[in-house]
């Protein structure tokens, strides 16, 4: 079985969808991310994998507050504004439409976001082309209403717009 044939079988494991953010001097680096659990109660801390060249991971892995939003079905262009063949500038853009605002410790965040989260790193482990960050809970925003943006099939989607056999 070839990694594509993989990628395509675990596609088939729906995940949330977030929106995770930090701020490095004057620059601003966000990604999307479905790959996040929580990975400890006490403390409470967040794992999100994130790809070893993406500008964000050395301020996170640097100790700068990073933000992470769930996402709710009301962002679904944003995420594909964001996971498309955009520049830098239109995926800058695309948060600022979005409604991202700047957080008192720095990082960009959605407030109308189904949750947002602001950690700092207490670990980061390579694992291949990944590095998989652990952030400790520093702060809870507001919890929002709404359906989870969700991620299956390589699709972003409600779970009741996402194809699929129906609940017995």
């Amino acid at each position: 079985m070839g990694a594509d044939s993989r990628y395509d079988a675990f596609s088939r494991y729906g995940s949330g969808v977030t929106f995770v953010s930090v701020r490095d001097d004057d620059e601003d680096g966000f990604f999307v991310a479905a790959s996040v659990l929580t990975a400890s109660v006490s403390p409470f801390t967040l794992a999100v994998s994130v790809g070893e060249r993406r500008d964000a991971l050395t301020p996170m892995t640097d100790g700068a507050t990073w933000s992470l939003s769930i996402l709710g079905v009301q962002h679904v262009e944003l995420v594909s504004r964001l996971t498309g063949r955009t520049s830098p500038g239109e995926r800058r853009e695309a948060v600022i439409a979005a409604g991202a605002r700047r957080s008192t410790e720095g990082p960009l965040w959605l407030p109308d976001a189904l949750a947002s989260f602001w950690c700092r790193t207490v670990s980061a482990t390579p694992v291949n082309d990944q590095v998989l960050v652990v952030g400790e809970v520093l702060r809870v925003g507001e919890i929002g209403d709404g359906a989870p943006l969700m991620r299956w099939g390589r699709r972003f989607g409600s779970v009741s717009a996402l194809p699929g056999e129906r609940a017995a």
